[in-house]
Protein backbone atom coordinates (compact mmCIF):
# COMPACT_ATOMS: atom_id res chain seq x y z
CA UNK A 1 0.00 0.00 0.00
CA UNK A 2 1.40 3.15 -1.34
CA UNK A 3 1.83 5.88 2.18
CA UNK A 4 2.00 8.91 -1.24
CA UNK A 5 0.09 11.94 -0.07
CA UNK A 6 -1.06 14.64 -2.81
CA UNK A 7 -1.61 18.25 -3.02
CA UNK A 8 -2.06 20.68 -5.41
CA UNK A 9 1.23 22.44 -7.04
CA UNK A 10 1.59 26.33 -5.16
CA UNK A 11 0.73 28.74 -7.89
CA UNK A 12 -1.67 27.22 -9.96
CA UNK A 13 -4.24 29.34 -11.67
CA UNK A 14 -7.57 27.11 -12.76
CA UNK A 15 -10.33 27.66 -14.72
CA UNK A 16 -13.53 25.78 -15.12
CA UNK A 17 -14.98 25.14 -18.57
CA UNK A 18 -18.63 23.35 -18.23
CA UNK A 19 -19.03 23.53 -21.70
CA UNK A 20 -16.32 20.87 -22.43
CA UNK A 21 -16.55 19.41 -18.84
CA UNK A 22 -12.71 20.31 -18.12
CA UNK A 23 -10.66 22.49 -15.64
CA UNK A 24 -7.56 24.03 -17.19
CA UNK A 25 -4.71 24.46 -15.41
CA UNK A 26 -2.20 27.09 -15.64
CA UNK A 27 1.55 25.85 -14.67
CA UNK A 28 3.00 28.66 -13.77
CA UNK A 29 7.01 26.99 -12.68
CA UNK A 30 6.91 24.65 -16.12
CA UNK A 31 4.67 27.18 -17.85
CA UNK A 32 2.04 25.52 -20.17
CA UNK A 33 -2.03 25.13 -20.05
CA UNK A 34 -3.15 21.56 -19.30
CA UNK A 35 -6.93 20.66 -19.67
CA UNK A 36 -8.23 18.02 -17.33
CA UNK A 37 -11.24 15.98 -18.18
CA UNK A 38 -13.80 15.16 -15.22
CA UNK A 39 -12.25 12.28 -14.23
CA UNK A 40 -8.87 14.44 -13.77
CA UNK A 41 -10.94 16.97 -12.39
CA UNK A 42 -12.25 14.81 -9.78
CA UNK A 43 -8.79 13.49 -8.81
CA UNK A 44 -7.09 17.37 -8.80
CA UNK A 45 -10.14 18.18 -5.96
CA UNK A 46 -9.52 15.12 -3.96
CA UNK A 47 -5.98 15.77 -3.56
CA UNK A 48 -5.97 17.93 -0.75
CA UNK A 49 -3.19 15.96 1.24
CA UNK A 50 -4.45 12.57 1.39
CA UNK A 51 -2.78 9.67 0.41
CA UNK A 52 -2.76 8.16 -2.78
CA UNK A 53 -4.97 4.96 -1.44
CA UNK A 54 -8.03 7.18 0.10
CA UNK A 55 -8.21 9.07 -3.17
CA UNK A 56 -7.82 6.33 -5.30
CA UNK A 57 -11.02 4.71 -3.43
CA UNK A 58 -12.61 7.74 -3.23
CA UNK A 59 -12.51 7.66 -6.99
CA UNK A 60 -13.85 4.20 -7.36
CA UNK A 61 -16.62 4.91 -5.38
CA UNK A 62 -17.61 8.28 -7.38
CA UNK A 63 -17.53 5.44 -10.95
CA UNK A 64 -19.14 2.31 -8.82
CA UNK A 65 -21.17 0.98 -11.79
CA UNK A 66 -19.37 2.40 -14.87
CA UNK A 67 -16.48 0.48 -14.32
CA UNK A 68 -14.90 -2.14 -11.96
CA UNK A 69 -13.61 -1.14 -8.85
CA UNK A 70 -10.27 -2.57 -9.80
CA UNK A 71 -9.60 -0.74 -13.16
CA UNK A 72 -11.00 2.40 -11.25
CA UNK A 73 -8.32 2.38 -8.46
CA UNK A 74 -5.71 1.92 -11.45
CA UNK A 75 -7.03 4.66 -13.68
CA UNK A 76 -7.54 7.13 -10.23
CA UNK A 77 -3.38 5.92 -9.37
CA UNK A 78 -2.07 6.55 -13.15
CA UNK A 79 -3.87 9.51 -13.34
CA UNK A 80 -2.55 10.80 -9.90
CA UNK A 81 0.84 9.69 -11.29
CA UNK A 82 0.18 11.67 -14.46
CA UNK A 83 -0.58 14.83 -12.92
CA UNK A 84 2.30 14.87 -10.74
CA UNK A 85 4.51 14.25 -13.20
CA UNK A 86 2.79 17.55 -15.02
CA UNK A 87 3.43 19.49 -11.99
CA UNK A 88 -0.21 20.03 -11.33
CA UNK A 89 -0.06 18.01 -8.19
CA UNK A 90 3.01 17.54 -5.51
CA UNK A 91 3.57 14.22 -3.83
CA UNK A 92 5.29 13.95 -0.18
CA UNK A 93 6.12 10.51 1.74
CA UNK A 94 3.54 9.82 4.56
Amino acid sequence: MSDVRYTKAPGLSTRPVEAADALMVFTPVKPKVHWLNLAGWYLFELSDGSGEEHIAAEYAEAVAGQIPRDEALLQARSCLADLAQRGILVTTEA
